[in-house]
């Protein structure tokens, strides 16, 4: 569903997708933003309000993971099943995953490892930092059922030929470790109100 407008509002056309729930917002400065599982009725109102600028201020901005179009579009994604925008590294830096039988252990020879941690889950989306290299938006349902901020996720990517197998969940070994070095660097931190520098 696709809507254009020539009018005094800011946003110049608005594209949902409903198989994979992103709503696309193109701006009057030319701006392109991708707003990830956004509901399909949040879209019907916005292209039917009065005012679309505050209706978008109110419902949408800063309520859904937002990705500029041209770092990673999530729609296309779906659609060319480009592993490397959500799962991190392109194909030339993944790392084999080694199984001796891998009809037993459920994956499929030939894939990539990562290491997910979960920066902020909210009721329909989610952010995770991965590979510690950068914050990328998922959809919620995308994580395992009892994921939490903070959470450290081992993540497997295998493909054939006739499937694409894709394996989240949560390292609790991991995470206890993480948690540990932060509460380890908080003790190390110095005093509240002292630090290395002194003004004078």
């Amino acid at each position: 569903m696709t809507r254009h407008w020539d009018d005094a509002s800011s946003i110049r056309a608005v594209h949902f997708d409903r198989v994979t729930h992103t709503l696309r917002v193109e701006f009057e400065s030319g701006a392109v933003y991708d707003f990830a599982d956004v509901p399909e009725h949040v879209c019907d109102e916005l292209t039917h309000s009065t005012d679309r600028d505050a209706y978008f201020a109110e419902n949408v901005q800063g309520e859904f993971g937002a990705t500029r179009v041209g770092d990673i579009d999530l729609a296309e994604m779906a659609h060319e099943r480009r592993e490397d925008a959500i799962l991190g590294a392109p194909l030339g830096e993944q790392v084999p995953l080694v199984s001796t039988d891998d009809r037993a252990s459920g994956r499929v020879a030939g894939g990539s490892e990562h290491r997910w941690v979960v920066d902020v889950i909210d009721d329909d989306s989610a952010a995770v930092e991965v590979d510690g290299r950068k914050i990328t938006p998922i959809p919620r349902w995308l994580l395992p059922s009892d994921a939490q901020d903070g959470d450290v996720l081992r993540v497997t990517h295998a493909r054939s030929g006739s499937r694409s197998v894709l394996s989240i969940e949560v390292d609790r070994s991991a995470t206890r470790l993480a948690y540990q070095q932060s509460a380890d660097q908080l003790r190390d931190a110095p005093p509240s109100g002292t630090g290395d520098i002194r003004l004078t």
